[in-house]
């Protein structure tokens, strides 16, 4: 189908005719596909001018142009929002009167009337102007296309100019009323404007060819073309680098042209060449991505869904393409710019793949985002040189998420999350872009997650610190019970088990309450050595040992008939001193059957080496929470914090990044097996886990490079 030459659209009569349901459908998936693409790039834009504005005042010399900059970030940061919702419902409006003859003013906005001309206005017009035709030169094959497609949708003639709901025209008027609010200077605005050019605008291209994409997905003038096909043949390209090229991709492994010097090199030694003679359009190649990622959601079973490998993407997305072209036309093959992407996006996938736990769900879940992020790759080469693009957060995210919470080795996976990371993965089958908000859906339910760990791990430590005081605290009164059963003759009898177990633990708990100076700790010592030497009022040491033992826990009544079998000769009617004996040794020691009594595994110190020695004597600077990874027989590291530990008894408590207890050490041990190499302090990498794997990946092709350049 050729376009044929038309009047513009504001010389087309309104609309009487009702709106259909698929024009209503297709109107708003479009606004929304738009308002999802727009708002990344509008948040970075936002950044870009705080960015701008902050070199503008550390360059000025002038203290009061450096406030002004100052309080036109502080605007920005917090308008930012509202600026961002006026955008959007700017660009809503235009959706809502689409095909609708513009408005007097918008009509004759090129022979305004005659007025005084204000110099601010006329500069801020120029750059709006400027801007908006920058643009229409660089997306002008994909606006015409466009143009053509949401006529159809509107019933009108094709479409151009402020028509066109999401051209640059009329995405610079939805900028400029929006920014219209915001108490900026002239000068600020306009580097507000620079900032919007350089962040929207200028990626306008990707975005025009993923709305034609959605159209012509859903049957919109599927057979259009604004060029004819090229039908010369496809010869190999061979690209060579100089060695400033290849060795700046480890300055900054995300820029695109570095790592496709790297694949250039390679492929000087790979001879195959292709016979196919037509280049895909973006438009078509958009399509075929869109019906491919979609085919993720047909795979019941997520267990299926696999990682591609670059060949096996190549020949799907080739077969996809050739599905849907017209018969008796050639087949479709790839730029070498596509063909780089659809390689170094697998690559990238297969070393994420080796980063995530090698069991469980976490490589179904990546594998189920592979085609929507090779879409996106294409569409946007942002993808390859920017952290902030949105599928790239999208991917780190979730390899986080995945390390942490999917790994069956750190024990059952998170069913919520799953359930929220396949809902997602779904949601990308379907989306026309990575839309930031899974992102932070996923960010929120890790947070959650976070906190209950938080919470999991400090009731392991209160638990621990609360097992070791009480642990300390019984021997201690243990000793001085045998200490001052050595000086005298040793009781027998009930007297005998009440002073070794239960008077013991009297001792323990005021011992645990106010140290061996307080109060209560002493006069419990003291009644100790009145019960050995039977010296004192009697019936004050009774009331003392009845009170000590009611703090146990113990009823008065039974306190009162342990006191009589130690005192008093046994009755017909109470107990005898053997039932005594036997009820004393039943009962549970001091914080038995609670979550501090729990016992704990002797410390049994092993001699060290006088490397682990070193290493040893530096734990006292030691701070708790830091990480430590532990080589397991298979050869891979397990991550475990040590979240307390003791220096006075060596016990230590590590839990693992759920907050869960995972085993009793103590620090000589610790020391031992770091001396050995079986145990490391591990600090956190600072970069991201999509910029560790496009390292490896880099580090991947220069072996490929080297090894072919050795053997050639």
């Amino acid at each position: 189908m050729s376009p044929a030459t038309s009047q513009p659209a504001h010389s087309t009569a309104h609309r009487a005719a009702p709106v259909s349901p698929r024009v209503e459908r297709e109107v708003q998936q479009g606004l929304s596909l738009c308002l999802t693409w727009l708002d990344g790039p509008l948040r970075e834009a936002l950044r870009d001018a705080d960015r701008r504005l902050f070199a503008i005042a550390e360059s000025s010399r002038n203290h009061l142009e450096q406030q002004d900059c100052f309080e036109s970030r502080t605007i920005l940061e917090r308008e930012g929002p509202a600026f961002r919702n006026r955008f959007a419902a700017a660009v809503t409006e235009r959706f809502r009167r689409l095909g609708e003859p513009l408005d007097a003013t918008e009509h004759h906005e090129d022979h305004p009337a005659l007025s005084l001309l204000d110099p601010d206005e006329q500069e801020q017009a120029s750059a709006l102007a400027s801007m908006a035709a920058r643009a229409e030169s660089r997306s002008a094959g994909s606006l015409f296309e466009l143009g053509y497609r949401m006529a159809v949708i509107a019933g009108s003639a094709p479409l151009e100019g402020l028509a066109l709901p999401v051209g640059p025209r009329a995405l610079v008027a939805a900028l400029d009323a929006g920014a219209r609010a915001l108490p900026l200077s002239q000068a600020h605005r306009l580097v507000l404007y620079q900032a919007i050019d350089a962040q929207v605008l200028a990626h306008g291209e990707s975005f025009y060819d993923a709305l034609n994409g959605h159209y012509l997905a859903h049957g919109i003038l599927p057979g259009f073309r604004v060029y004819p096909a090229v039908r010369t043949p496809h010869a190999p390209v061979h690209r060579s680098a100089t060695p400033h090229d290849t060795h700046s991709t480890e300055g900054h492994i995300g820029v695109l042209e570095g790592l496709r010097t790297l694949l250039a090199d390679r492929a000087e030694h790979d001879q195959a060449t292709s016979h196919r003679t037509r280049l895909a359009s973006g438009t078509e190649l958009q399509t075929a991505l869109h019906a491919l990622q979609g085919h993720v959601n047909d795979i019941t079973d997520a267990a299926c869904r696999e990682i591609r490998s670059a060949r096996a993407l190549h020949d799907e997305l080739l077969a996809q393409l050739d599905r849907t072209r017209p018969a008796g036309s050639p087949s479709a093959t790839l730029s070498p710019e596509q063909e780089d992407t659809v390689t170094l996006t697998a690559l990238l996938f297969e070393s994420l793949a080796r980063e995530l736990p090698r069991q469980g769900p976490a490589a179904s879940v990546l594998g189920g985002l592979q085609w929507p992020v090779l879409r996106s790759a294409m569409s946007d080469r942002r993808f390859f040189e920017e952290d902030s693009h949105p599928a790239r957060q999208l991917l780190d995210t979730v390899g986080k998420a995945s390390q942490q919470w999917l790994d069956p080795d750190e024990g059952e996976p998170d069913g919520t999350l799953l359930d929220r990371l396949e809902r997602i993965v779904r949601e990308a089958g379907e989306a026309q872009a990575i839309d930031p908000t899974w992102r932070e859906d996923i960010e929120r339910q890790l947070a959650q997650l976070s906190r209950k760990a938080h919470v999991a791990e400090r009731r392991q430590i209160e638990a621990m610190e609360g097992r070791d005081r009480l642990d300390r605290a019984r021997q201690r009164a243990a000793e001085l019970m045998a200490e001052r059963m050595e000086d005298r003759d040793a009781p027998r009898g009930v007297l005998r088990i009440l002073l070794e177990r239960t008077w013991t633990d009297v001792l323990a708990l005021h011992l645990m309450r106010s140290g061996e100076t307080g109060d209560s700790f002493l006069h419990c010592l003291n009644v100790t050595d009145q019960l050995l030497t039977q010296q004192g009022d009697t019936q004050r040491l009774r009331h003392d040992i009845e009170r000590g033992l009611e703090h146990l826990g113990m009823h008065a009544s039974e306190a009162a008939q342990v006191v009589a079998g130690v005192f008093d000769t046994p009755g017909d009617d109470s107990p005898t001193q053997v039932d005594i004996a036997m009820r004393l040794k039943r009962r549970p020691r001091l914080g038995e059957g609670t979550a501090h009594g729990e016992p704990l595994v002797p410390v049994e110190p092993i001699p060290l080496s006088d490397a682990a020695q070193v290493i040893h004597d530096g734990f006292a600077q030691m701070r708790f929470g830091t990480w430590f990874a532990f080589r397991q027989p298979d050869g891979r590291m397990l991550r475990r914090k040590l979240a307390w530990f003791s220096p006075g008894t060596g016990r230590c408590l590590f839990v693992d990044a759920r907050g869960a207890r995972t085993g009793d050490m103590d620090l000589t041990r610790l020391a031992d097996l770091m001396a050995r190499g079986e145990a490391r302090e591990w600090n956190e990498r600072r970069a991201s886990l999509v910029d560790r794997a496009w390292r490896a990946v880099a580090r991947h092709l220069r072996r490929d490079e080297a090894h072919v350049t050795d053997h050639a």
